[in-house]
């Protein structure tokens, strides 16, 4: 995938925090209180949260504080987004630009990540016309571009085009999924590459988790963790993106 280069957060988020500084003269701790300061102000500012967060992670700034990794740096220090939820906001800054994110949705935009994964495709600069094979509930595939689909519309076309025609997840259950399955990418990014799947069977959803290595079994049971304590209803992304 096309990864976005480091940029500055908008001025209007950085004021908004109280901050007149250039991003790249924060120390840590002054970056984790915009952070904490922007997260208070409720979606509006995911985004440039997302921006925070990948500056911290891909300058290792929580390590050369002393913290053994990111993540435990933020689980001290900023409570109230799970790591799973940092994970989808770093991940869609990393791809996308502030305004295809204020268009479509955090959360919208990262099931497309998914989908884009899925096909092998790169990351288009506007995702809108972006054609994707939804499959329909009586087996036939219909062909829609990404502005006019609902996330699980997205959702459901990364399941086939991953595994095939299977039975759909549980409407309740996909969110939860959602969380899971970037709790996991964000515990073990750049540790191990662990695969998340799921499937539906008699009713039931399934998940399964391969290659995990023994040595990071507390690492599993912390990322199942962040992806059970993350708030389900952050995956609408619709009504966040209008906020």
């Amino acid at each position: 995938m096309a990864t976005q280069k480091m940029m500055a957060v908008p001025a209007k988020a950085m004021a908004a925090a109280g901050v007149v500084t250039p991003l790249e003269d924060l120390s840590l701790d002054e970056i984790k209180n915009v952070i904490n300061d922007l997260a208070r102000q409720g979606s509006t500012f995911q985004y440039q949260i997302g921006v925070l967060y990948n500056h911290i992670v891909n300058r290792k700034l929580a390590e050369l504080a002393g913290f053994g990794t990111a993540q435990a740096y933020f689980n001290q220090h900023v409570k109230a987004l799970s790591q799973s939820t940092l994970g989808n906001y770093g991940m869609v800054a990393r791809n996308f630009t502030v305004d295809t994110c204020t268009q479509y949705g955090m959360y919208r935009l990262r099931v497309l990540l998914r989908y884009l994964e899925a096909i092998g495709a790169v990351v288009p600069e506007d995702p809108g016309p972006l054609v994707i094979d939804v499959p329909q509930d009586d087996g036939k595939v219909v062909a829609k571009p990404f502005a006019e689909c609902s996330m699980d519309e997205v959702e459901r076309a990364t399941r086939a085009k991953r595994s095939g025609p299977t039975a759909r997840v549980p409407v309740a259950d996909q969110a939860r999924l959602l969380f899971l399955a970037d709790s996991i990418h964000t515990r073990f990014e750049g540790v191990a590459e662990v695969r998340f799947t799921s499937r539906s069977k008699e009713g039931k959803t399934l998940i399964s988790l391969q290659d995990v290595p023994m040595t990071e079994l507390a690492r599993l049971t912390q990322a199942l963790q962040d992806g059970m304590d993350a708030e389900p209803t952050l995956a609408v992304p619709e009504k966040h993106a209008a906020a």
